[in-house]
């Protein structure tokens, strides 16, 4: 059957949301995806959805494709990807984010029909929670839920981790109602103050996932960020999440998520598509290098995002 599109979410999901959500951290960006237009009960104009379906049963890939944004891609076979840019010739795709050689796959099939030039936009390495999470010694405060009370603040910080990462997808009022909607954000308060943020996404197939992490530029650097890190996934697991998910940007310390208790799982890379520049080489990844061990440091607390 090759690749089969639809611009109806329920359409998309009855026919890929079992494989999506047998994968559930692979998976993990289409799935939160889907289910944050859901639960908005509308979609963006011109969004469109797609699964691939070989000849000999069952679908073994999916995509999600709401512009300006990249192609979110799931599945693990490079030639779906490649076959799936001849299907998305007629679009406005303005880049990829899959596995590094899905993406590779994708984005060396859309230049041959295009000529546009490929570059990396941003390599995020993912990883799972094993266990509960450790015992963090310090900062002092205590994390605590956002409340309505407190959507001013939470607006400025998304706004200000969107300028900075430029991550955010949509307004930060619109994502802020979102997480207040599902108790999806929490912060590190010291000293009856606020200090850092983090939220987490829907549950998913038994899946969260951590998917901001911000602290303002004067107060990072007092461990703000890994608390309200460890302290959101403890919450999670406690309301019942199975696994537990965070991706961050590979220029990151591994170690400060390996401390945290997350182990990797795997990278992605987000793909972006450009005028032409002449020849480009195809991206490819190496092997996730060998994580630090050792005494628990001071985490930095800059913005993280698992998009």
């Amino acid at each position: 059957m090759g690749w089969c599109t639809t611009s109806n979410l329920n359409d998309f999901l009855a026919a890929a949301g079992d494989y999506l959500r047998a994968r559930s951290a692979e998976n993990t960006l289409l799935l939160t995806a889907a289910e944050s237009l859901r639960a908005a009960g509308q979609q963006p104009q011109g969004t469109l959805f797609g699964w691939w379906e070989p000849r000999a049963g069952g679908v073994r890939g999916a995509f999600l494709h709401a512009p300006p944004g990249p192609v979110v891609l799931a599945g693990r076979a490079p030639e779906a990807a490649a076959a799936l840019a001849g299907t998305l010739t007629r679009r406005p795709v303005r880049g990829v984010d899959a596995s590094a050689d899905v993406a590779d796959a994708f984005a060396a099939a859309w230049r041959q029909r295009t000529g546009l030039s490929v570059r990396v936009h941003q390599h995020s390495r993912m990883y799972r929670l094993t266990g509960s999470a450790p015992e963090y010694p310090g900062p002092p405060g205590r994390a605590r839920a956002a409340t309505a009370a407190d959507r001013e603040l939470l607006v400025a910080w998304l706004r200000a981790f969107g300028r900075e990462s430029r991550e955010l997808v949509g307004t930060p009022e619109t994502a802020a109602d979102d997480l207040l909607g599902h108790s999806g954000a929490a912060f590190w308060q010291n000293d009856d103050w606020p200090v850092s943020m983090a939220t987490v996404t829907r549950p998913v197939a038994g899946t969260v996932r951590v998917a901001i992490v911000y602290t303002p530029p004067g107060l990072r650097h007092h461990g703000y960020a890994a608390a309200v890190t460890i302290a959101v996934s403890r919450a999670a697991l406690a309301a019942g999440a199975r696994e537990v998910l965070l991706i961050t940007n590979l220029r990151s310390p591994a170690g400060n998520a390996l401390r945290m208790g997350y182990q990797p799982i795997g990278e992605r890379v987000v793909l972006s598509f450009g005028p032409p520049t002449g020849p480009q080489p195809r991206y490819q990844t190496g092997p996730l290098p060998r994580l630090p061990t050792g005494p628990l440091p001071h985490y930095p607390a800059g913005p993280r995002t698992s998009r």
